[in-house]
Parts: C-alpha cells; sequence; structure tokens
C-alpha cells in the first residue's frame, strides 16, 4: 500500500443509502478502500462500532482526540473522538452529543480482547478527556498502549507523530495547522477535516503495526519489554 496515494488524496463521499434511514452513517472513503463514518448521533453508536469489529483484522484500536482551539488554557471539551482499525475510521461527533460518553462506547473501550492505541496520550489527551467526561486513561481502558513510547524504546527519539509517520511508512505529511486549529465543532466537518482527522488514528495504527512486524518475536523483548509480537487478532498484551 502506498500510504502517500492515502495522505495526499482527498476523501471521496460514498453512496450509504442501503443502509435502513435510522441507522445511516455518512460514509467516505479514502484510496485502498478505507472507509470513513461519521457518528453524530447517540443512537447510531453500536452500529458504528459494529462496522469498525467487522472490519477488524487484528487487535489493535488506534485512538485520537480533536478539540475546538484553546484560546483560554484548557476551556475547550473534547469535540471528535477517532476510532481505527486498519481499514476503517469512526469519527465520533461528541460534540453533538449529551455531555457523557455513550455507554456502547465505553464498552467498546473497555473490552478485554481490544488493545487501544494513542500517541502521547498523557499530554492533552488525558487532561482533555478528564475535563469534557471526567474519565481518564485508568477509567476508559483495560488495555492501553502509547505508541510514542513504545516508539522511543525501539529509538526513535523525539518525534512528534508527523515525523514518526514519514519515517516508518515513508508518507509524506498531511498535517496542517490550519486544520489542527479549525473549529472541531462546527456544523458539519469540511473534507480537509475529515481527512486530517481520520488520517490521524489510521496511520498511528499502521506505525504500529509496521513496528510490531519488524519486531515480531513472541517473547518480551529486552530493549522495549513489550511484547509486540503477541499484538495480533488472537492475543493481547495487557
Amino acid at each position: 500500500m502506498n500510504w502517500n496515494d492515502v495522505s495526499t488524496t482527498a476523501v471521496e463521499e460514498v453512496d450509504n443509502t442501503a443502509s435502513p434511514q435510522h441507522l445511516r452513517l455518512p460514509k467516505y472513503q479514502l484510496p485502498y478502500g478505507i472507509d470513513i463514518y461519521v457518528v453524530e448521533k447517540s443512537n447510531q453508536i453500536a452500529e458504528a462500532l459494529r462496522l469498525l469489529k467487522d472490519s477488524m483484522e487484528d487487535s489493535i484500536v488506534s485512538i485520537d482526540l480533536e478539540w475546538k482551539p484553546d484560546f483560554v488554557k484548557n476551556t475547550s471539551k473534547v469535540a471528535l473522538i477517532q476510532l481505527s482499525s486498519a481499514t476503517c475510521c469512526l469519527l465520533i461527533r461528541t460534540c453533538k452529543m449529551k455531555p457523557e460518553l455513550p455507554a456502547a462506547l465505553l464498552s467498546f473501550l473497555r473490552d478485554p480482547s481490544h488493545m487501544v492505541l494513542g500517541y502521547a496520550w498523557g499530554s492533552a489527551d488525558e487532561k482533555k478527556m478528564q475535563k469534557s467526561f471526567g474519565m481518564g486513561k485508568a477509567d476508559l481502558f483495560t488495555n492501553f498502549l502509547d505508541l510514542q513510547s513504545v516508539s522511543e524504546c525501539l529509538g526513535y527519539q523525539g518525534l512528534g507523530l508527523a515525523s514518526l509517520i514519514q519515517m516508518v511508512l515513508g508518507c509524506a505529511s498531511y498535517k496542517s495547522k490550519r486544520v489542527s486549529m479549525s473549529n472541531w465543532e462546527a456544523r458539519s466537518l469540511s473534507p480537509s477535516q475529515l481527512q486530517y482527522a481520520a488520517l490521524d488514528a489510521i496511520l498511528t495504527g499502521q506505525v504500529f503495526r509496521a513496528l510490531r512486524l519488524w519486531h515480531s518475536a513472541p517473547s518480551v523483548c529486552a530493549t522495549c519489554h513489550q511484547k509486540l509480537g503477541m499484538l495480533d487478532g488472537n492475543a493481547v498484551s495487557g
């Protein structure tokens, strides 16, 4: 798969009228059949998670967050939660829902058969989840892995996510400050926001999968102390 094709191609809206109307989710695609679904209602969460589960070929679910720019420190709440397998990404617009996280979403995040993968979660993401929903990593996830910690243990020191993606996947940066600082609570997300948000989650997972492939021994690594080779569809390291 050429990740430059994925990162430089605009999302394309896909007809989703075959689904029942009350479950119909706006659907977009990136190259190679990567699906993106936008979820704006709590009663759509279960169907969206079913689509994500059906796409999963391993236990990894990558997660990312977006929020409206903080012009006053830590005042904005989480507007978007991205969850992704290798081929399917959900863009869950929490800014359109009730203040608490839907029960189905919490159950999915806490599912012990999943390994939730973030990047530098302990910085802004943890604080935002605490502020927005009164929950942090310990409350949200049964199994969690931070790609930043894993990559640093493997020698990728001092890199942001965009630089790590470029080094591991050979993918040109799609990051744009204009998009990252845009209004994530807008009435509808723009094509550039859809692409940016989806790629953040999708490529986080794909970097991990590449590192896992290169680091595939099933035993604990003496360097990073992670059982990366065991994180496939049949086994999860706690």
